[in-house]
């Protein structure tokens, strides 16, 4: 099961599937945050899903839950098979994905590191997208690939000497 908190805004059309009880247990990358990053191109926008324990961030072309938890839940494993981890490990993730727990209002963001690594994430996605001109030619890979490739300070010091999303993942699976 992972477990995701939506910012306030994402949440606010996405009551229909929230989930009720405690919060599941976590592990290896089933914390998951999430956020509305609007585009540069007139009604686009793609939801930013980053994960709490590596700052590992996939995109989805969108604005709701509804519309894009099944693209998230695609793109994980697709992103770490990009990113060259063992296919059992990936399998176990993609598992994982396979029942999004969607926490309630007042349990949304709790760590302000991740929502500062979106925050940034955000501004290059904007730069991405205005550098390439059109929605079309936005490539959602591409996007990805860069923002695992990030060096982040919070990593460094709190859980990688590397440094980068894919540093941190890569740590993660040889675990």
């Amino acid at each position: 099961m992972v477990l995701l908190r939506g910012t306030r805004r994402l949440l606010k059309g996405a009551s229909a599937l929230l989930s009720d009880g405690p919060l599941p247990e976590v592990g290896p990358l089933t914390t998951w945050y999430a956020n509305v990053v609007p585009l540069p191109y007139p009604g686009r926008s793609l939801v930013l899903f980053t994960a709490a324990d590596t700052m590992l961030s996939v995109v989805a072309s969108g604005r709701s839950l509804r519309t894009t938890i099944p693209v998230f839940q695609r793109r994980v494993p697709i992103l770490l098979l990009r990113l060259g981890l063992p296919g059992a490990w990936i399998q176990a993730r993609a598992d994982n994905l396979a029942d999004v727990y969607i926490a309630r209002a007042g349990a949304q963001t709790l760590d302000r590191t991740v929502l500062g690594t979106m925050t940034d994430a955000s501004y290059q996605i904007w730069a991405e997208a205005e550098a390439v001109g059109t929605f079309d030619e936005l490539d959602l890979d591409r996007v990805e690939d860069r923002l695992a490739q990030v060096p982040l300070g919070a990593l460094r010091s709190e859980r990688s000497s590397l440094g980068s999303p894919a540093d941190a993942v890569a740590e993660l699976a040889r675990a």
